[in-house]
Formats: structure tokens, sequence, C-alpha cells
């Protein structure tokens, strides 16, 4: 058997390029949520509208001329699943065209394994998989197990992503809030195996039958980076929001933009509003009531910007200051220095 090495020239020609997202539901500017070749996730509390989510995610990508496979484990019935997407307007032909959309209920492993063989041959766009919940058991996976799951993520969902497909599995979202914060329930090896983009769905306006709803979802982890540069620079920014409007007995669903932060007041201009300006760090963590930390951080920018009083050219805005106390009977002393390295 000969080794597997990388055409790193390939690379560096530009032959391969960095992965984008280009599959799943796109929002209102044309941008696709999910990337393709890689495993994606939705998670979310109960309720939340993460299957909806999926349903308008995969009526998207068919509207787009993919293909679909959906992979109920959950328990949602085909009957349920059909009717959604009928109602978010995928038409009857597309429905029952098997090089659209194919529909599956495993019932055990090896059906599941037959399956991925298929998508070899098949190649779908998007796979949905609902849910981790349900797969991993199937499996005899302990959910809290590290090991167990790499060892399921690898049969099944990294095996489909393989075959070039975008995978979106539904996941549960961790009961306490410090867990929920990390991610899913279970293993913390969930997290780290997503190769695509773990999204939360957050309901913001319960979904109900004839009353739509909306949900936003929020990057947890984005192992390109493609959605991050797209919006705020937050934790975990809002990269759409999700929702569902119904009008004469149709769904009609929508990825719209998130709203746009207004610009938040630096530090540094906070410092620069000071009358008098600040002379140090323990000035700016008197006045202003800040940590050495973030008191620190603010001084020192504080201090390069042109035009701060103190802020010599050359210096690398360095200023004199006093920095030890008067010694008794002697003079005070001074340091020509970066004022963070003041002592108390």
């Amino acid at each position: 058997m000969t080794a597997q090495y990388i055409d790193v020239a390939a690379i560096l020609d530009g032959n391969i390029t960095a992965p984008q997202t280009a599959v799943g539901g796109r929002r209102s500017d044309g941008v696709p949520l999910c990337y393709a070749s890689a495993v994606n996730v939705l998670l979310g509390a109960p309720e939340a509208g993460k299957t909806l989510v999926a349903g308008a995610m995969a009526a998207d990508e068919m509207f787009s001329s993919g293909r679909v496979l959906w992979i109920d484990l959950d328990h949602n019935g085909p009957a349920a699943i059909v009717t959604r997407f009928r109602e978010f307007g995928v038409s009857r032909d597309m429905l029952i065209d098997n090089s659209s959309f194919r529909l599956a209920v495993p019932e055990d492993p090896q059906e599941v394994m037959q399956l991925v063989a298929d998508t070899i041959n098949w190649r779908p766009s998007l796979v949905i998989v609902d849910s981790i919940g349900e797969l991993l058991p199937m499996f005899g996976a302990n959910s809290n197990d590290a090991d167990d799951y790499t060892r399921v993520n690898r049969q099944v969902l990294t095996a489909l992503a393989s075959t070039g497909a975008g995978v979106l599995a539904i996941d549960h979202e961790a009961k306490s809030q410090s867990s929920s914060n990390y991610g899913a329930t279970g293993t913390a090896a969930k997290k780290r195996a997503i190769d695509g983009a773990l999204l939360r769905v957050t309901n913001t306006r319960p979904f109900r039958p004839g009353h739509g709803g909306e949900a936003v979802l929020s990057i947890v982890k984005d192992r390109h980076g493609a959605l991050r540069q797209l919006v705020d620079p937050d934790r975990e920014p809002a990269v759409t929001v999700f929702s569902i409007e119904t009008r004469d007995g149709a769904s009609l669903a929508r990825f719209g933009m998130p709203a746009v932060k207004a610009p938040s007041v630096s530090d540094v201009e906070m410092l620069q509003k000071l009358t008098p300006p600040p002379t140090s760090v323990r000035d700016v963590k008197d006045r202003m009531t800040w940590g050495s930390t973030r008191a620190s951080k603010a001084f020192r920018d504080f201090q390069h910007v042109p035009g701060t009083p103190g802020n010599v050219p050359g210096t690398s805005g360095d200023v004199r200051v006093p920095v030890f106390p008067t010694p008794k009977g002697g003079e005070r002393g001074t340091l020509t220095g970066n004022t963070e390295t003041e002592a108390a």
C-alpha cells in the first residue's frame, strides 16, 4: 500500500483553496450557512426549532438544484417530514425524484452503514442527520465517552462528508448553563470533531403551526472562519435570523441578516474624554475603577494615539513619571518607561 501524501504544490499553486460555505440555507445576501465535505451541527434546547431550521436548509438546497438525503433517527416520522417540505413549497415532483431527495428511517447500524455506502455513488450535496442523540446509542456508543463518539463520528458523519456532502447533524444542548455555553450534551469530543460550523439555535419567538416563529443562529465554532469573517467579533455572534411566516397555508421561511450592533465606545476613547488627561495606570485605575489588566492596556494604547499629552515622538508613548516613593531624606526617584511597570 502506498502512503497517501498531500499535494502541497497544488495548495501553493492555488489549485486547492481554503474551504468556504457552499450548501444548506442561504442568507438573504446569498451566503450559504454550511460547509461542503464537512460535518456541521445545529445545537439547541428542546423546541428551539432545530428540525425546522434543518428542514428549511434542506428545502433551500433543493431549490438551489442540490440533492438532499434526510436520515430520520429522531422519530419525527416520514409523514411529518414530507408535510413540512410541502409547506415550505417543495414540489411533489421534486420530493418523489430520487435524484433530488431521499428520506430514510434506519432501524439499526447496518442500515445506517448501507446509507453511507449509497452516498458514494449518489453523492448528495446535503445530508441531514437527526439526531446525534439517537445515532450514538444505535451504535452502542456512550455519549459521555470521547473514544465512543470519535468512533461513530468517523464511521458515519465523517464518512458521509468524505463523499463531498455537507453533513448537518442535529444535537441537543447540555442542561447546565456552564456546559451549554461550551456545547452539546455528552463528551467534549463532539465539539472537537466538528470540521465545519457549529451553530446554536436560540428561539426568540415560539414556532407555532399556523403562526410561524423566529430563532437566532449563532456561531459556537467555525473551523475555517468563513462565517465569522462576516459577523461581529463576539464570542458567539449571530450569523442569521431564521423566521417562518405563514400565509395562505404556506410557510415562508427566511434566513435573514442579523442585526448590526452599534459600535461601542473604546476604552481609549473614554480616556481621551478625561479632563485632565490620565497620567499613569494608577490614575486610570482610580478614576475609571478598572482592574489592572484593562487599565494597563487602555493606558498603553492611549499613549500611542498621536497628539496625546506626554507622548514624545520616538519613545513609543513612554513618559517620564514618578515610580518609587520618596525615600526619607532623599530625592524622589524617577524612571523613563511604560507606566504599567508603576509600583503601587
